[in-house]
């Protein structure tokens, strides 16, 4: 009979029990007894058995995490090995293109280098041989072509004299009217050269007033007009700018400009009335395109009319003030010192091939006293004796 076989009926009634290991009769205390002291194996029986589960699990936990961890850094020591293989793959193909490049890069500038080689060597044979061709004709008729070239020159400059007086004549002739058209003329071309996307037309001719009609374009908008009165006078009038501005007005245009080689008293070069530009024509391009910039500027910022005129004024005070016509004049001063240099340059190459010319004759001269050396031993006849 074990502990479960016992009821508590007949706990409570009974007074022995059977030992639970041996089977034998005991008092009940001490069937209690034992009874506590299993129930106290037990128990520590399975806190062992805990203990060993928990401690194999823990080990088992650190194996697998162990190899989680083996797994994570093969697999990140496999990615690491990609991207450097990538890496390198990508800095060779790097140094190949920069290795053909500098190939193509030396390749064009030898080539270039060549091309420019026989391009001057070219133009030195042209030279050389147009040197040649013109000393041979020297040589060939110098005396009959410089009494030609005597004689064509007498005749020329008489030409040339009478030419010009007839051109006097006709120049005395020539009304205010026709001499001011040569001086649109003038005004037009420049405008077209330096303004070629604009449109630019002459208007017909009326009494005094506007006679070019300037249309400021920007990427297909039309940002303005200005109006020209360019024709050329013998002597100044106040009536010029009146009527300019009047042209202005009924053509609706932003800027009326009046070139003018005269000037009223006390002013030259530069000045403005009742809205009116007059300028002097040589600067007629550099102040319209101040003009042109401004108008062109406010057309893409989108100002109202109030704006431009203000806008407007403050630059009309800027071109006519000492620091801008200083600037013009600095502007004119430059130009005449470039085509200074350009002169110069030209003299100076004038010189270098006058002297290369000098050196190739007397090298010819002297090419030819061993030519002439030469021929004498071969047409010498032999000596017999020592032959």
């Amino acid at each position: 009979m074990t502990l479960i076989d016992v009821t508590p009926q007949e706990a409570g009634t009974r007074l022995t029990d059977r030992c639970p290991w041996c089977g034998t009769f005991i008092s009940r205390s001490k069937f209690i007894e034992i009874e506590g002291k299993i129930r106290e194996q037990e128990q520590k029986k399975s806190q062992e058995a805990e203990a060993r589960l928990k401690e194999n699990f823990e080990r088992r936990l650190i194996v697998e995490k162990k190899a989680v961890e083996e797994r994570a850094t093969e697999a990140a020591t496999k990615q690491m090995a990609a991207v450097t293989a990538e890496r390198n793959e990508a800095m060779k193909k790097v140094k190949e293109a920069t290795a053909r490049e500098a190939v193509l890069r030396k390749r064009f500038e030898e080539e270039a280098n060549q091309k420019a080689k026989r391009l001057t060597e070219e133009a030195e044979r042209k030279h050389q041989q147009d040197l040649q061709n013109q000393r041979v004709s020297l040589e060939k008729s110098h005396n009959q072509a410089l009494l030609k070239q005597q004689a064509d020159g007498n005749r020329l400059r008489e030409a040339q004299q009478k030419k010009l007086k007839e051109l006097e004549q006709q120049l005395q002739r020539k009304t205010a009217h026709d001499i001011g058209e040569g001086a649109e003329v003038d005004v037009f071309d420049a405008l077209r050269d330096a303004f070629q996307g604009d449109l630019i037309n002459r208007i017909p001719k009326v009494d005094g007033g506007a006679d070019i009609m300037h249309q400021v374009s920007y990427k297909g908008d039309v940002c303005g007009r200005i109006v020209y009165d360019s024709k050329n006078r013998q002597g100044w009038q106040w009536s010029y700018v009146t009527k300019l501005r009047e042209d202005q007005v009924k053509a609706h245009a932003e800027h009326a400009v009046l070139p003018s080689s005269v000037f009223p008293s006390g002013k030259k070069e530069l000045f403005i009335h009742s809205g009116v530009i007059v300028v002097n024509p040589a600067r007629v391009v550099e102040i319209v395109s101040l003009v042109r910039e401004a108008m062109v500027r406010m057309h893409m910022l989108g100002l109202s009319m109030k704006e431009r005129a203000t806008k407007m004024t403050e630059i009309y005070k800027y071109i006519t003030s000492e620091v801008h016509i200083r600037r013009l004049q600095e502007i004119g001063q430059l130009n005449d010192d470039i085509l200074e240099v350009d002169v110069k340059e030209k003299k100076a190459h004038d010189n270098v091939w006058k002297a290369r010319g000098s050196l190739l004759v007397r090298l010819k001269n002297v090419l030819r006293e061993d030519e002439t050396e030469i021929n004498a031993i071969l047409e010498r006849k032999p000596n017999v004796e020592t032959a």
